[in-house]
């Protein structure tokens, strides 16, 4: 799914449940006189009222929300968003590798985005597998699927 879809898919489900965004009208003065000079103000004000999120108001928002990510990270915060994930920078020290010509080469000490999946994420990973698994009558392979976090507790010393 790109952006595009995220955003509209977003603004659908938004729709679905009905949250709306709240829309304030300004007070308004209206002043009003008569033939003699006699003058009286008043003052009305709408009721508030709310309307749908449009697909421009999710794209704001989603735009927002990404920029705050990526400041964050420039800053070498990690961002926790519950049942989702965490995003942090993870610190690759130097190293040689080979390459293909068969020569080594020098890599440096760098930062690198890392991405931790929550419960929530993970559960749903887990019942996608079970779906598969229910109507082929077997586990599609997922041995080429590396892990993000190390869950075994001994090894995480």
């Amino acid at each position: 799914m790109n952006k595009k879809e995220l955003i509209g898919k977003t603004a659908e489900l938004l729709r679905e449940n009905d949250t709306r965004k709240r829309v304030v009208f300004p007070k308004q003065t209206f002043h009003i006189s008569d033939d003699e000079g006699n003058r009286k103000d008043f003052s009305v004000r709408k009721t508030d009222k709310s309307v749908n999120y449009t697909t421009d108001d999710v794209k704001n928002i989603l735009s927002a929300c990404i920029d705050v990510i990526i400041d964050s990270i420039r800053r070498g915060e990690e961002v926790t968003v519950t049942g989702f994930g965490t995003l942090g920078l993870h610190y690759r020290g130097g190293r040689t590798i080979g390459g293909f010509d068969g020569e080594l080469h020098e890599m440096k000490a760098h930062y690198v985005p890392k991405f931790w999946y929550g419960k929530e994420l993970r559960n749903s990973a887990e019942l996608y597998r079970m779906s598969v698994q229910d109507e082929n009558g077997d586990i599609p392979d997922a041995s080429n699927i590396k892990r993000t976090r190390n869950t075994n507790k001994e090894g995480a010393k």
